[in-house]
């Protein structure tokens, strides 16, 4: 959806896989050469994360300036809050802008830990590094064959529910290269 709104970065992330995989099927190295890609990724991500909340027990009683949280609390951290904080990564903070993480993602704001798609530390999710080669791959191939725009029928409207989801579903027009 954001690359079918977004047509400077579909032309600029084609561009990148085509002169990558020279019509090939991405492999591993080709992959890792893919920063645009990456790039759009994690703003996705950053801008939709797949879940909305994480939460932690302290394990210890902990202190956040005035605030003290007793061993045993449950803290939630509401992900689309964190990710889109203006504190943290600028005025454009809602803005699809994926030269934010030209630098990598300890590049992209403030304070790095903060952007955490699939959680953090030791809990972090199992498949992120597959889900991460997932994404490349069907997006290169895709892009590789497709230009694509947003139907006139799209109603933007994400919705909240297990995971971070478009309500109407999303209309793509798809146009073979």
């Amino acid at each position: 959806m954001l690359l079918a709104v977004n047509q400077d970065w579909q032309e600029r992330v084609r561009a990148e896989v085509l002169q990558v995989c020279q019509g090939r099927i991405p492999d591993g190295d080709m992959l890792n050469k893919m920063k645009q890609l990456t790039m759009v990724i994690h703003e996705t991500l950053r801008l939709y994360p797949p879940a909305t909340v994480v939460s932690r027990e302290a394990l210890q009683d902990l202190k956040f300036g005035n605030l003290t949280v007793p061993k045993g609390v449950n803290i939630w951290i509401n992900m689309v809050s964190l990710h889109t904080d203006a504190k943290l990564w600028g005025p454009d903070a809602y803005k699809f802008n994926p030269d934010r993480f030209a630098n990598g993602v300890s590049g992209a704001c403030k304070f790095p830990g903060v952007y955490m798609p699939f959680g953090v530390g030791t809990r972090v999710c199992i498949g992120q590094n597959f889900a991460m080669a997932e994404l490349k791959i069907i997006l290169a191939l895709i892009l590789s064959k497709f230009s694509f725009s947003l139907s006139s029928k799209y109603i933007h409207k994400p919705c909240l529910t297990l995971v971070l989801e478009p309500e109407y579903g999303v209309e793509l027009l798809m146009k073979k290269l």
